[in-house]
């Protein structure tokens, strides 16, 4: 009898469990998203540009974004970023200045179309996660955001700083 690498540890089952719950809402939101012409990535960065205050980056709101902020505080990279604003911006959704302090950056804001589109998605985003935390408290709500924002937080220290690979040979 061989022996299992596999034990319980409770930090591999949360992981596991986040992965689970980040594929299964990726997978309710794909249909919503496409019926407005729009991809998970696209969509976050609409709703970073318009400065939806649910992200809790702490960022201004309604003074534009620079794409360096959307990808710091997503954890993306710049060029997957720069490819999501030119799709946005060809799409008429955001709009894209040049900085007064600094030409050579680009202020990103949301245009009216933008706007339109995030308002009409509102209602099925929320209705989706209504339906996933129908079974939370509002203190467990409260408790749950604030655990994972710590998660969150360590999770971009580690990726800031690692250089450590998973490699399966």
């Amino acid at each position: 009898m061989s022996q299992s690498p596999f034990r319980f540890r409770a930090e591999d089952a949360i992981a596991l469990s986040l992965m689970d719950l980040a594929n299964a809402l990726s997978h309710q939101c794909e249909g919503v998203l496409a019926e407005a012409g729009l991809t998970a990535p696209q969509w976050t960065v609409l709703m970073n540009v318009a400065g939806d205050v649910n992200f809790q980056d702490g960022r201004r709101i309604g003074d534009g974004i620079f794409s360096s902020e959307i990808a710091s505080a997503r954890g993306l990279s710049r060029p997957h970023i720069s490819a999501t604003v030119t799709e946005l911006i060809r799409k008429g959704l955001i709009s894209q200045t040049d900085d007064p302090q600094d030409r050579r950056r680009k202020l990103l804001r949301v245009t009216p179309a933008g706007l339109e589109i995030l308002y009409r998605l509102q209602p099925r985003r929320q209705m989706i996660n209504d339906r996933l935390l129908a079974d939370l408290s509002a203190d467990q709500r409260q408790r749950l955001m604030d655990l994972l924002l710590v998660a969150r937080r360590r999770a971009r220290e580690t990726a800031e700083g690692d250089t450590v690979s998973l490699r399966i040979a």
